[in-house]
């Protein structure tokens, strides 16, 4: 039994990590259609705002260490253009 847990948090650990990755390849392709109907939303939504003298904190303010700003870039520079799935 001990083995057969071992090999469970291995796969409990894969799979977690797998969901990250997913989540994040989900919110890029979502920011990348966010940016196609409104390239100022996007941009506003991923680095904030200034509307009447009141800052917005963006995405990239709240998640300093996220990637999420570059890999839009890189996903858009090779053609990603948000379908369902798609990476690149």
């Amino acid at each position: 039994m001990e083995r057969l847990g071992f090999i469970l948090g291995a796969l409990e650990h894969d799979l977690k990590a797998q969901q990250r990755v997913e989540m994040h390849q989900a919110l890029v392709r979502e920011v990348i259609r966010m940016r196609i109907k409104d390239r100022d939303r996007a941009h506003q939504w991923l680095y904030g705002r200034r509307d009447d003298g009141k800052e917005t904190k963006g995405y990239m303010q709240l998640h300093p260490t996220s990637t999420l700003d570059a890999d839009v870039i890189d996903q858009w520079k090779k053609g990603n253009r948000g379908s369902p799935g798609e990476w690149k």
